[in-house]
């Protein structure tokens, strides 16, 4: 973020810009309602035909343990990125053993999703892989990812969506995330889903230029 912008010009500069200004839309006050009701059209139609870089799953404070989920991000700018958000800070260490972040992605819109990502601490660092989920058979592993961390409450994993297989004529696909961990607190295991129910519909990269924001409802369960 850039910061705050310093004063440029003097008081009296200010008072003869100002002044020059209103002189200038003088002759246009008749034009004023017109105007403004054009710049409002206007701004609603940059709105609508901005492209969106983003989409976001949010959920409260409702689950024991370190991987309570709070924020979980979507980022298509380039390559498309989820970064898991969660309200208390951890390490590799402190979920070793104990906790892993899945990404699950329905590219056919049926009942199950068809892949999914997770991650898994080593105890020194993190690690994350692709993995093509199989129903009743084992699943298969596909490749490992690029994970990083921005910040001690949260991480973020690369997964390359062009690589996946889509449903015939399908321009969009949905996706959720879920963690579980296990502790003292969460003897039965504490699982957090995000969105709660339902999942984010998202379009495929290049098949339009406004992606859905909104949490879909979806038959597909985490």
């Amino acid at each position: 973020m850039a910061g705050q912008e310093r004063e440029r010009v003097t008081q009296g500069s200010e008072r003869v810009t100002r002044g020059r200004i209103v002189r200038t839309l003088e002759p246009l006050r008749p034009a004023v309602p017109f105007l403004v009701a054009l710049t409002v059209v206007a701004v609603a139609i940059a709105a609508i035909a901005a492209p969106s870089y983003h989409s976001d799953a949010r959920d409260p404070n409702d689950t024991r343990g370190l991987l309570d989920v709070r924020r979980v991000r979507l980022d298509h700018e380039g390559r498309t990125e989820v970064t898991v958000i969660t309200f208390a800070e951890w390490t590799a260490a402190s979920i070793w053993d104990r906790g892993n972040a899945y990404v699950f992605l329905d590219t056919e819109g049926g009942e199950n999703p068809e892949y999914f990502a997770v991650v898994r601490s080593t105890g020194a660092d993190l690690q994350a892989s692709l993995w093509r989920d199989r129903r009743e058979r084992r699943d298969v592993f596909l490749r490992n990812l690029r994970v990083r961390r921005k910040s001690p409450d949260g991480v973020s994993i690369e997964i390359p969506i062009k690589t996946l297989e889509f449903g015939r004529f399908r321009e969009s696909y949905f996706w959720w995330a879920t963690t579980s961990f296990t502790a003292e607190v969460c003897r039965r295991t504490c699982i957090d889903r995000a969105p709660d129910a339902g999942s984010i519909e998202q379009w495929r990269p290049g098949m339009s230029p406004t992606p859905t924001n909104t949490t879909t409802p979806s038959p597909s369960t985490g």
